[in-house]
């Protein structure tokens, strides 16, 4: 079911460990991969001072020759290193790897690759993300939101193994992640923990109802349970709680709008998690 696999790479800790789980899950899927370092456009372009600028419009301008010639020999050598790692971490192995190094927005880019892959693998911040923070890059973020693909967010340092836990509470990322996430259990030879987190066990047991038969038709052995409280934190206690090595979940909950104006619980997962984590808008 997925073939290929895409690797979002740029040079941090956690791109490069989704570049060794890319490669981990191209073994056990049987799948090609690709890793992909965008030469960020916005690198070449700066901000005048609003001093020069006519008509009170600022807008970005090309580097001046000089600096543009600087910037693009570190680029391209960041590439290099990149793309000598990546074929590093190839050798010795019978996956079929490529490499590319496109110039554009890195958002757009990753978002045009991803249609042509059954999964896209990156690390749960980037390099350009401010330091200091925890919580999930804007590139991943954002890359969550456009894919029409599976995405696993690794942190640094982190590899998946199962079990695998799915969050499951009936919504449509939920229910759209079941697939990618049933395939990749089954190959890995994974066991599946279910939770669901609802204040009304009987609901939350009627939600998972029809589970049963899906991971049945898998051949994946799994166990259920419902919690009640806060669902971000439930779910990573659920986790810790099954030992599990992945977690599955859809990229929403039910209320996409509250999720956009207050926080979703995916980013509460994303943020927090110890291990790698497949979403799904």
């Amino acid at each position: 079911m997925i073939k290929s696999i895409l690797a979002a790479a740029d040079g941090s800790a956690p791109a490069e460990s989704a570049m060794s789980e890319a490669i981990a899950w191209a073994r056990t899927l049987k799948a090609k991969v690709k890793a992909l370092f965008v030469e960020e456009e916005a690198r070449f372009m700066y901000i005048p001072p609003i001093s020069s600028v006519e008509g009170g419009v600022v807008v970005p301008v090309p580097l001046p020759e000089e600096e543009y010639d600087r910037e693009n020999e570190r680029v391209k050598a960041e590439g290099e290193a990149i793309r000598q790692r990546y074929e590093e971490m190839l050798r010795g192995t019978d996956i079929k790897g490529t490499f590319s190094r496109p110039r554009g927005n890195v958002n757009d880019v990753l978002a045009h690759e991803a249609v042509v892959h059954g999964l896209v693998v990156m690390g749960r911040r980037g390099k350009n993300d401010p330091p200091g923070s925890t919580k999930p890059g804007r590139t991943t973020e954002e890359l969550i939101h456009a894919s029409v693909r599976p995405v696993l967010v690794v942190p640094a340092g982190t590899e998946s193994k199962g079990p695998a836990l799915f969050a499951y509470d009936g919504s449509k990322g939920a229910n759209r992640v079941l697939l990618p996430g049933a395939h990749m259990a089954a190959q890995a030879g994974y066991n599946v923990h279910v939770v669901t987190v609802n204040k009304d066990r009987a609901v939350g047991e009627a939600v998972q109802a029809h589970l049963h038969e899906f991971f049945g038709e898998w051949g994946l052995a799994a166990d259920y349970e419902v919690r009640s409280g806060d669902a971000g934190p439930e779910i990573l206690r659920a986790a810790d709680d099954a030992g599990a090595g992945l977690i599955v979940m859809g990229a929403y909950g039910r209320n996409p709008l509250h999720d956009l104006i207050f926080g979703s619980v995916t980013g509460q997962v994303l943020e927090q998690a110890s291990c790698p984590v497949l979403v799904m808008a």
